[in-house]
C-alpha cells in the first residue's frame, strides 16, 4: 500500500483510514504514558536543586490520556497530594511580588528549563513508540 503524505493533518486521516480511529487512539495513548514519564522525571530531577521536603517531587502526577479541546491527544502533569503543592507551583516557577519588591525563589523557572531540556528526548520517545506500535 503506498501513501503520499503532504501534511500532518493529510498523514492522521490516512493513518486512520489504515488502522482504523480507535487503534491511532491507543497507539497515541501508549506513546504518550511513556514521553510524559521522560518530562515528569525532568520535572523532577530539576526540583532537585531546591527540595526542602520534597513535597514538590512527591507530589507530581500524570493524569490518563485525554482529549484537549482542540482534538488531541494530551497527558496533564500537575502536582496533587496531601500537601497542596499545587497552590504554590506557580509562585515558585513565576516569582512574586512581596511588599513592592520582586521576589525569585531558588525554583525560578524550573518548569519551563525542565520542559525545554526534555523537549528532544519526549519527540524521539514519541516516534519510536508510534513506530514500533505501526509496525
Amino acid at each position: 500500500m503506498s501513501v503520499e503524505v503532504k501534511g500532518i493533518k493529510e498523514l492522521e486521516r490516512q493513518l486512520e483510514a489504515m488502522y482504523g480511529q480507535q487503534r491511532m487512539k491507543q497507539l497515541s495513548d501508549e506513546a504518550l504514558r511513556p514521553s510524559a514519564k521522560i518530562v515528569a522525571n525532568q520535572i523532577a530531577s530539576n526540583f532537585q536543586s531546591f527540595k526542602d521536603t520534597g513535597a514538590s517531587i512527591d507530589e507530581i502526577h500524570m493524569d490518563k490520556p485525554s482529549f484537549a479541546p482542540d482534538g488531541t491527544r494530551r497527558v496533564i502533569i500537575r502536582w496533587k497530594g496531601p500537601k497542596d503543592r499545587y497552590r504554590i507551583i506557580h509562585l515558585n516557577e513565576f516569582g512574586y511580588n512581596r511588599n513592592g519588591k520582586r521576589i525569585t525563589p531558588a525554583g525560578f523557572g524550573a518548569i519551563a528549563r525542565a520542559l525545554r531540556s526534555s523537549e528532544r528526548s519526549y519527540r524521539q520517545s514519541i516516534i519510536k513508540h508510534l513506530r514500533r506500535g505501526i509496525t
